[in-house]
């Protein structure tokens, strides 16, 4: 050992570092997740060329529920407790048919606390348009693995991919080393009823050619490495119960729900009414607009009849 290096001081800051090794993936903030594509507009679509991978437990993607809302200047979001048994309680779900059953108004909360879908998987990016305007070449995102979060229409168009057997490239769509490229192309709808422009994906398709995400065997086994879990992603995306009673509380909705929640959440102890939970592992955080616009692939539920609205909230208890 070097006199310039302290061997007892070393050894401490070895552990500390060993320690923070096991405590990063705890916390979801460290996950990799792509930045959502923006959209174009209706005549000049964007275009974002992906490879769909395999995680490390050889999973491809999973669905997951969620809930998304803004609350006060923030947005909120919370993975559904539904999402690994469609059993299990979920205290937004029961608010939302609880806010239902209320006032004109109190229907209006109710989709906006709704349940929503999403699925979550694995990609390296081949090209991304942003990185024309980015000149940092860390902060580019191309030739880099992520989790992506996307739409139930992305959804469709791979799941045909993946089932049609006469037409469809299967599973060759996952792989890495002679696979297709998803090319995911964002255009703008015509504004509707409300003025609202909503994003088009309808031009998105599968690459004609195969290709490798990598020149050598030695680099896609690289890149593959840096591929993380989605089961560990999605696990450490739910919040305690402690963390839902805050933001329940929060949003004025825990006393409608206490009964149902103290009998099926476990909480360690009664927080005070003017708790205010902690922003990252409440799941708030900052959203981008183009986020918020392609969290919910329907228009917001101006002019929705109850009729409509109730058949968007069956099935949440």
């Amino acid at each position: 050992m070097s006199k310039w290096v302290n061997k007892e001081k070393f050894e401490d800051f070895k552990k500390e570092r060993e320690r923070d090794k096991k405590e990063k993936p705890d916390n979801i903030t460290y996950a990799r997740r792509y930045p959502n594509p923006k959209m174009g507009s209706h005549d000049k679509p964007k275009e974002y060329h992906v490879r769909l991978l395999t995680d490390p437990n050889q999973d491809f993607y999973k669905k997951y529920h969620y809930h998304m809302f803004q609350s006060g200047d923030q947005w909120v979001f919370i993975m559904c407790p539904k999402t690994k048994d469609m059993d299990a309680y979920c205290p937004w779900c029961h608010a939302t048919q609880l806010l239902y059953k209320g006032s004109s108004a109190d229907k209006k909360k109710a989709y906006n606390y709704k349940r929503k879908d999403k699925y979550v998987g694995n990609i390296f990016v081949v090209k991304d348009p942003r990185d024309a305007d980015e000149n940092d070449p860390d902060k580019k995102l191309a030739g880099k693995t992520f989790l992506y979060e996307f739409p139930q229409t992305i959804e469709t168009l791979i799941r045909k991919e993946i089932t049609d057997i006469e037409n469809g490239w299967g599973y060759e769509i996952f792989n890495p080393e002679n696979g297709y490229n998803l090319i995911i192309s964002i255009g703008a709808k015509k504004p509707d009823k409300n003025g609202k422009v909503w994003p088009d994906y309808s031009l998105t398709t599968f690459a004609k050619r195969p290709s490798a995400i990598a020149d050598t065997e030695e680099e896609i086994e690289e890149i593959m490495s840096t591929c993380q879990s989605i089961t560990d992603y999605i696990d450490k995306s739910m919040l305690s119960p402690e963390d839902h009673m805050k933001l329940l509380k929060q949003e004025m909705l825990f006393e409608d729900v206490e009964d149902q929640f103290m009998r099926h959440m476990k909480v360690e102890q009664e927080q005070k009414q003017d708790d205010v939970p902690d922003t990252k592992s409440a799941g708030q955080e900052p959203v981008e607009e183009s986020s918020k616009q392609e969290s919910e692939s329907q228009p917001s539920d101006d002019g929705l009849s109850d009729e409509d609205l109730l058949k968007e909230l069956e099935g949440l208890e």
